[in-house]
Order: structure tokens, then sequence, then C-alpha cells
């Protein structure tokens, strides 16, 4: 008898168990997604859930690890002011105890041992404001300026150096406008160093190897390279100079091309050494332009006609580099001769003679380590001699009458140099516009400053009233001595000193043996700012050199004030305690600019706080989770799940049977 088998259904079984295993596998999977979601807060966990939420969420995350690292730097950089702070107003604090020190000590009521006693407190207090100096903060130099692994203060000589380097360190604040965290040492405690400008414009030369990065350019310009246009008696010719380096460069392939049409032609540099020559043959005329688009011609100097036996083209003002050879200065004997530098209580003569550029000269003074310095001026014209020792002076001079301080513009005393520069920039006292009490008319007697008594009897006054320079004095005083009958310069003379600095007072009157003196008048301190107060009795009154060139820093006021009080020198207390006001100032103003900067630091992290929480809102609204809805999913999906299960258990017990019933 035939039968219907019980486990046939009214659908293929295959199909039936595809149908219900997908469902159950996409249930299985929905659960699994919204299990991880829940677990980890995120609704973007890949990047093909949301193409463009991933590309949001990315984007946002790069701008909070930036804003991150900005809220760090920015902690530190407020860290790092505050330390500043701190160490400014203890500095503040010193200086207002030793400038009362100072005070205290001018005047009646102190004594030598008294002010012995409190030049060992000036020093301790000077040893404190060096540790000032060279506080860290996390290993990072304060006051060292970008230099901030080395300590910007060391002593040398007796004296204080400062090695710190440029305005500050500069960190990423995110602002538009950067400033630095650390500081100089030369804003909190003034000048670290001080110089000898050079006077002359040693106007150097040129020669082949002279690249032509050094020329300014006859335009002032610099120098652009290009193509010109050469006419060689009515031939065109095109002259590529764009690969030219060197003088040299331009002068070979200016000359290769001319002498293609004239071969007797020659391009040179011209006898003055900073000009180019061209010089075609007889009955050829040479034509320079410039091309449209460039301007070569014109920097070199050269964009002119160069008639038959020639002519030179403008000023090519080359710069002085290291590399400059000596011989290629203007004005400048060679082989150069001794110069004399002295510094923090060390003399040297220095031979140059061995020099061959600029740079042997820079090499030679840094050998001597007295903390005097070379450097090419911002002009690019002259030498300046640094001195970078606070707490000493400097002084540049001649050697035996020689002349090379003076050929290269750096001697620190001659007659150009300006009498307020003497003694450290207090000038020269001069006594003028005096007045008589009793007619209340002006009284030129009172105005005299000095006498210069000769070793034949023969006196005159000198009156420096309008003197502004070394010049001016040394002319008033050989004018008294002429207008007294003394015969200058045969039997006297006023002049500088050939060995060394200082003002010197030839006397050869006689007798031989006789006192030649210089003599102060109506309590003017003329006499003694100019180094020349005293006696002798040989032929020449040699001053002494008060033009020396001293850092103007709280060091150098500070050792000033240590060192007057061991000599119980009351004019010196009162000239060092009259510099403390300044430097109390300075340091003011550089602790208000540190406040402006904290406060800079404070308002910009207030700023990246605020866009970071701004960030972090936006990106939460793009990739976290919404913890309700996703629950409620969690829920249904379950429900869903167990629903399948179900209907699967069921439909794999239904038979075809089951309809038929």
């Amino acid at each position: 008898m035939t039968s219907i088998p019980p486990y046939l259904a009214r659908v293929p079984t295959m199909l039936s168990s595809h149908l219900m295993l997908s469902s159950i596998t996409n249930t299985s999977q929905g659960l699994l997604r919204t299990q991880v979601e829940l677990a980890t807060g995120q609704r973007v966990l890949n990047p093909s859930d949301d193409a463009i939420g991933a590309s949001t969420i990315t984007a946002l995350d790069a701008s909070l690890e930036i804003r991150e690292q900005r809220l760090r730097n920015l902690s530190h950089a407020e860290s790092v002011l505050n330390t500043i702070d701190a160490a400014i107003a203890d500095a503040t604090d010193l200086m207002i105890e030793v400038k009362g020190i100072g005070m205290s000590q001018i005047g009646i009521g102190s004594d030598p041992e008294t002010r012995a006693n409190q030049a060992q407190v000036v020093n301790s207090i000077l040893n404190e404001m060096i540790t000032i100096g060279n506080r860290q903060y996390q290993d990072l130099y304060l006051f060292g300026g970008t230099a901030t692994a080395n300590a910007p203060l060391v002593e040398l000589l007796g004296g204080i150096q400062y090695q710190g380097q440029g305005t500050g360190m500069v960190t990423d604040l995110g602002l538009s406008h950067e400033f630095a965290i650390t500081m100089p040492g030369t804003q909190a405690f003034g000048t670290m160093s001080a110089r000898v400008q050079g006077e002359r414009d040693l106007d150097p030369g040129m020669n082949l190897d002279t690249r032509l990065s050094d020329l300014n350019g006859a335009r002032g310009m610099e120098i652009t390279l290009g193509s010109i246009n050469v006419d060689v008696n009515g031939t065109d010719l095109t002259v590529d100079l764009s690969a030219a380096h060197t003088v040299g460069d331009v002068i070979n392939t200016l000359q290769t091309e001319i002498q293609t049409v004239d071969p007797g032609a020659t391009v040179a540099i011209a006898a003055s050494g900073n000009q180019l020559e061209i010089i075609p043959s007889a009955g050829v005329t040479v034509t320079i332009a410039d091309l449209t688009s460039d301007a070569t011609a014109a920097d070199l100097g050269i964009n002119m006609t160069f008639p038959p036996g020639g002519a030179v083209g403008g000023d090519l003002d080359p710069i002085l580099t290291e590399m400059t050879p000596v011989d290629l200065l203007t004005g400048i004997t060679v082989p150069m001769g001794t110069i004399r530098l002295s510094n923090a209580g060390q003399t040297r003569n220095l031979d140059l003679s061995g020099v061959e550029t600029v740079q042997d000269i820079i090499n030679e003074v840094a050998g001597l380590n007295i903390g005097i310095r070379v450097e090419i001026a911002e002009t690019g014209d002259r030498l300046n001699f640094v001195n970078e020792l606070s707490g000493a002076f400097m002084s540049i001079g001649e050697v035996g009458g020689g002349t090379t301080a003076t050929e290269l513009g750096v001697r620190s005393l001659t007659g150009s140099t300006l009498l307020d520069d003497f003694n450290h920039g207090l000038g020269v006292n001069i006594r003028e516009g005096s007045v008589d009490p009793f007619t209340g008319l002006p009284d030129p007697v009172a105005d005299l400053d000095f006498q210069i008594a000769l070793k034949n009897s023969t006196a005159f006054d000198v009156d420096l009233a309008g003197s502004e320079t070394v010049q001016d004095v040394l002319d008033a005083i050989n004018a008294a001595a002429v207008a007294a009958g003394v015969a200058v310069p045969a039997e006297f003379s006023a002049g500088l000193a050939a060995d060394g600095n200082g003002i010197v007072l030839t006397d050869n009157t006689l007798p031989a043996g006789g006192t030649t003196s210089v003599i102060s008048l109506n309590g003017s301190f003329a006499a003694e700012d100019l180094g020349i107060l005293g006696s002798t009795t040989s032929a020449t009154l040699i001053g002494e050199d008060r033009a020396t060139v001293a850092v103007e820093s709280v060091f150098t006021h500070l050792i000033a004030l240590r060192d007057a009080l061991l000599a119980d020198d009351e004019r010196g207390i009162t000239l060092a305690t009259g510099k403390f006001e300044a430097d109390i100032s300075r340091l003011a103003e550089a602790r208000a600019d540190v406040g402006v900067r904290a406060q800079r630091v404070t308002s910009a992290t207030d700023r990246e706080e605020n866009l970071r929480i701004q960030d972090e809102s936006l990106r939460s609204q793009v990739r976290d989770l919404d913890f309700t809805e996703a629950s409620i999913r969690f829920s249904t999906l379950q429900q869903q799940l167990e629903a399948a299960l179900l209907t699967a258990g069921h439909l794999q017990t239904t038979s075809l049977l089951d309809f038929l019933r």
C-alpha cells in the first residue's frame, strides 16, 4: 500500500534550513554588535560602520591629541614663567637690599672697617645673584635665552661671563604670535656685553674667489643671476650667468663669450677692487644690457657701453665676511702689526702680522681667553670688539707707536671718543656756567677745571667748557698752553699715548729734573676723570685710561660697589649705588613682561580647554552610543532571537501531513 513519508514539508528542507539559519545568524550578529556597543559605549567601531562619521572622528582625534599636547605645553610654560617670576622677585629684593647698603655707606658715620664688612655682604649678594641667574626648572636654565642646556653665567678672571644666546625658547602654545617662555639674561640683569664699535668702514675689495652672495651689488639689492645681452660691435650675444657663484665665474664667462667676437678683449677686476672692468680691443665697442626679465647686468654694474680702451662698472660694495682676506681691507697696512688688549686685569700684546683673513683675527683674539670677542658688525663693513665680562674693563690700544688698532677702527681711546663714554658711562665732570654769588654775573674763573704746572715753573689754567670729545680736550689744553706763551709742540703738547691708551702730557721745558703736575681747580673732577691728575719728573705724564669699556649689568655694579667699599672710596660707592635704581627698574620691567606672558598663557589655557570640550562634544555626538536606544534594541534582538529559535524548532518538526489534516 502506497504512503506519504511524514518528514516531507511544504517547501524543500534545504531552503527552509538556510532561511532559518540566515535569520538566526543575522539576529545573533546584531545582538553581538549591540553587546560590543554597550560594552565600549561607542556607536562607530569600524570605518565601515559609518564612513563619513569615521572620517570626522579621525580628524577630531588628531585635533584633540594636538590640544592635549598644547595643554601640556601651556602647563609647562606656566610653571617656567612662575619660576622666572619668583627668581626676578628674589633678585629685586637683593638689589633693594644692596642699594640700602650702598646708601648707608655714603657720608659720615661710616669708617673703613664698616665698609670692609659691608663689602663681604655685597659679595655674598653678588654670589646669590649669580645663583639666581643660573636658576633651573626641570634642567632648563631660565635665563639662558635659547641656550637652555648650559649655565648662562660663568666666572672668568674675576668677572662674570654670559654664555646665553637668543631671546628665549619658544614652544607650541597654539598662539598666532608666539613668545618665549625663557628669558635672556640681558633682559633681567642688563647688557651682558659691551663693544668697541668699529669707527672705520673697512670697505673690503673683492678677488676672483669672492662669492656673489657677499656683494651688495651696484643697486644695493644683492646680485640676481640670469642672462644678459652683450653687443660686440653689432653682434648680439646672450650670456647666461645663472650658474655663476663667484666673481671669477662671472669674469671667465663674460670674457669667453666676448672673445668669440673680439679675441683681444679682457674682463677683470678694476684697480679700485670693487668694480668690474671691461677693455675691448681698439675699434671695438661692447654694450651690455639686461634682458626684459632680469636685472643681472644692473646688479653687476655693467649695464653700460664700454668703449675701446675700456671702462669700469658700478661699485659692487663687497661686504665683510670671515673669509675676507685682510689685504682686501681698505686702509690696512699688511702685514698688520701688534695691538694691546686688556681686560679683567689681563694685558696681552697680540701680534697680527701672520693673519690672512678676518677669521684669523677672530680666532687670534678668542685664543687669548680674556673675555674679548671679535664680531662683524651688522652693517657688514667693520669689526667690533666685544667685552663679554661683567665687572671687567676692556681696553684696546697700540703697541710701540703702531697704527693697527687705529687702522682697524677699534682703538678704545681716540680723538673722537666721547667724554660721555669715560668712567663707564659716567662721563667727565666739567665745570661750566658758574655764576658769581655776589654779582649774579657769569664767573669764568670758577669754570676753570685744572691747572698744569711745567718744569720751568710756567703754569696755565684749562677750561674744558663745551668739550665733548677727547680731541676737544687735547685742543683746549694745547690752546691754554699757547695762550700762556708755551711753544706747542716744541716745549709742551697734549696727545694720545703711543703705547697703550691714555692722554699724555709731554713737557720738554727745562730744567730736566723739574716736576710736571696737574692740579684740580674749583673742586672740579675733570682732571681725575680724564686720568691725568698727578705729577711726574719724567718728560711725559702718562694718564690713566679712563675710557675702558665696561659691561653695564647688575653684576658689574655689584662688583664696583664691593671694590669701592674695600677701597674706602666714597665717590666710587656713590657712583656704584647710583646705578642700582636703573637695575631695579629693569628687573621690574622684566617681571612685568613675565606677568604679561603668564597672563597670555592663562588665557590660552582657558581657550584650549574650551576648544577641547567642544571637540570632545562633537566627537561624542558622532561616535558615542545612545544607551537607551541600544538597550531597547538589545532587548528586541533577544526576543527576536528567542522567537527565531522557537520558530526554527517548530518548523523542523512539521511535515506535509500536518497541513493535510
